[in-house]
């Protein structure tokens, strides 16, 4: 396994949950890990929540192709480039199919898909060959979840983006790999439209279909994330971790 010392790393979504758990493992590795926020307000708060969580921030919105473009460039020109990509921004909400409207589907696909392709395509010209990308999917990628049909086909999307990038990069010995999170403690759970009471009603079932009878860590998805990152043979697959969800 590879060291990552004085690796750039940069982390999509870093400032909470799955991403911010990767900013610890990767900081703790010895890496200098910069992250995004999607504006001024929450550039500010994270330095006050976290001020020695990262080495910088850059503000973009993940849905604005300029901004993802700009991001990129700052971070080049201030650390020079990029060892290590995730893509974590994303977010979830659920609703029937005689609920979904299309401000609903643009919003779920502009966040989770369209800020995954252009994200690497505009990383692309930053990356050291070598270099590893990785994007959080999901176990509902490849389930049947009640009201998850636009959620889950953007993890499908990102999928099949990885298998698809993996190839086109591979001549460049750039590692594309996706990592598919079960239910994880994290505060997407309540950022999904839903009264708490539907939340909680979501979760107890959601736990009943884990064979390990909990839910996950954050850090636990960090850690899958260290593997990929100092790992040079493993590219185009999908590395889940959902205490046997979707495999028993």
């Amino acid at each position: 396994m590879k060291s990552l010392s004085g690796k750039v790393v940069v982390i999509t979504g870093g400032n909470s949950g799955i991403g911010l758990a990767s900013a610890h493992a990767f900081k703790t590795a010895g890496a200098k890990v910069i992250v995004n926020a999607r504006n001024e307000e929450r550039l500010q708060q994270t330095r006050q929540e976290y001020p020695n969580a990262f080495d910088d921030i850059f503000i973009a919105d993940v849905t604005k192709v300029d901004q993802i473009e700009s991001f990129y460039q700052q971070v080049a020109n201030k650390y020079g480039q990029i060892d290590l990509l995730f893509l974590n921004a994303g977010i979830a909400l659920f609703a029937p199919i005689e609920a979904i409207d299309e401000a609903f589907y643009d919003n779920i696909f502009n966040v989770n898909v369209k800020g995954v392709l252009f994200g690497i395509q505009k990383a692309l010209p930053h990356l050291n060959e070598g270099s590893s990308i990785q994007i959080t999917s999901s176990v509902v990628n490849q389930m049947g979840m009640p009201n998850a049909s636009v959620y889950a086909a953007t993890k499908a999307a990102v999928r099949s983006i990885t298998r698809t990038i993996a190839a086109e990069l591979a001549e460049r010995k750039i590692r594309v790999n996706s990592i598919s999170p079960g239910p994880i403690e994290t505060p997407i759970f309540g950022k999904m439209g839903m009264a708490e009471e539907q939340v909680g009603e979501m979760a107890g079932s959601i736990l009943s279909q884990v064979p390990l009878g909990r839910f996950g860590q954050a850090e636990e998805i960090a850690q899958a994330a260290i593997f990929l990152a100092q790992n040079d043979y493993v590219t185009g697959t999908e590395i889940v971790v959902d205490g046997g969800m979707s495999q028993l």
